[in-house]
């Protein structure tokens, strides 16, 4: 008997999150999938807040649909805390909206008090609505122009279904590691419109900046549905995978495919222009097969996106691995003409263009366009770029220089063009 009772003590252990971690259930959330728990998880929040104690979500399907006045539905003031730990069981805790209105489905906020810490791990996020409407927020975490969360982790998430699935301002630290975004109906997640479709957007504006930020690890698809793309509203997957500006990035490791436009694009620093943090990319595998069926607004055929852009200067992009690219690795400084664009490092990549020229427009595997100013200390050294596409006489596909005036203190050698059959 006495074995018994210890088995189950143990049991009891192993299942339920450690000691002094608060349970959504305790607070009257089912995660039945019918109930909307929308009011259980906010007092819940609020409790983690108040005891400073991380918060857990045991297995199951959250659904989330009252909404605040200002369009959000579940909210964290994390301002005064310190290490919380916002956690589900793995991917099978689902929290999950269907609302129709424009919505952020979890809103963190640090605007009065600073929140160091804080990690927002194994939960999986989901906008489960099935027709094209007003474009949703998965997670939108906003600091101040202080930057008030400092050493933020978004660790092995799901992100499912959303226009923006993961938003930040006012962040110096952040760690987004070992996630999954995806997007079950295509660019239809983010609405009929221009704006920017993208997983990760870093935001650089009056309410701050994001500095320090690690993307590690995640993989992105921007079409995970199953029905031809001919029988979405809009014919497109998403936009991109990274979108915004920051100050000392690192994206390593990712893995990306199925979208539209730029896979990253990193644009240049607005707040502190003369910022030298540096950019790296590095051993990133990017897709770049067109999805069948991508159609522009007008109607006409889909026939190229890029890979990597990077418009922020002092970056170093390394030994990714690119296929099927129309742009492989694009520097564009024409749409901000204030911007003087220097110190590139383009080394050891594998960029192997789409050889269906039908399909697909090939533009160049590096291409670097400036503005009027001179753009200066670029190395493009030891890539292999593999095409089915000779250069031609004033127009080269591997490796162009175009629009730019002056290129200064700068090297191109020991690249590598192989012309494949």
């Amino acid at each position: 008997m006495r074995l018994l009772l210890l088995l189950i003590q143990l049991a009891t252990l192993w299942w339920h999150p450690t000691q002094g971690t608060l349970n959504v259930h305790d607070f009257g959330a089912t995660g039945d999938g019918v109930t909307d728990d929308t009011q259980a998880i906010n007092k819940a929040l609020k409790a983690a807040h108040d005891e400073q104690a991380s918060l857990y979500f045991p297995s199951g399907t959250y659904l989330c649909n009252t909404v605040d006045p200002y369009n959000n539905i579940l909210t964290l003031d994390a301002g005064g805390t310190q290490s919380l730990t916002i956690y589900g069981q793995d991917s099978t805790t689902i929290i999950k909206t269907t609302s129709p209105q424009q919505v952020v489905l979890f809103y963190l906020a640090a605007a009065s008090a600073p929140c160091s810490g804080l990690v927002i791990r194994n939960l999986n996020l989901q906008n489960g609505r099935n027709a094209i409407g007003a474009p949703s927020n998965g997670l939108f975490i906003t600091g101040s122009a202080a930057q008030n969360f400092s050493n933020l982790q978004v660790d092995n998430c799901y992100f499912q279904g959303f226009s923006l699935a993961l938003c930040g301002m006012g962040i110096n630290g952040w760690s987004v590691n070992g996630n999954f975004f995806g997007a079950p109906l295509g660019h239809d997640n983010a609405g009929d419109n221009s704006n920017p479709a993208v997983f990760l957007w870093c935001f650089d504006n009056a309410n701050g900046k994001c500095t320090n930020v690690s993307i590690i690890n995640n993989t992105a698809d921007g079409y995970t549905g199953t029905v031809p793309m001919s029988s979405l509203v809009t014919h497109r997957p998403m936009d991109g995978f990274v979108y915004g500006t920051g100050y000392g990035f690192t994206i390593t490791g990712n893995t990306t495919r199925h979208f539209s436009e730029e896979e990253f694009l990193l644009q240049p620093k607005a707040s502190n222009p003369g910022d030298s943090s540096i950019a790296l990319i590095s051993n990133n595998y990017l897709d770049c097969s067109l999805v069948p069926g991508m159609t522009n607004s007008d109607g006409s055929p889909h026939r190229s996106n890029y890979g990597i852009r990077c418009d922020i200067s002092n970056a170093t992009i390394t030994n990714n691995t690119m296929v099927n690219y129309t742009y492989g690795i694009l520097v564009r400084g024409i749409e901000n003409p204030t911007t003087q664009l220097h110190s590139y490092i383009i080394t050891g990549n594998q960029l192997h263009a789409a050889t269906d020229t039908v399909a697909y427009n090939v533009s160049a595997g590096i291409l670097i366009m400036d503005n009027a100013n001179p753009v200066s200390n670029v190395r493009i050294m030891n890539n292999d770029i593999y095409t089915n596409l000779p250069d031609l006489p004033h127009s080269s596909r591997s490796i162009r220089i175009e629009q730019t005036q002056q290129m200064l203190k700068s090297l191109i050698s020991n690249n590598t063009v192989h012309l494949i059959q």
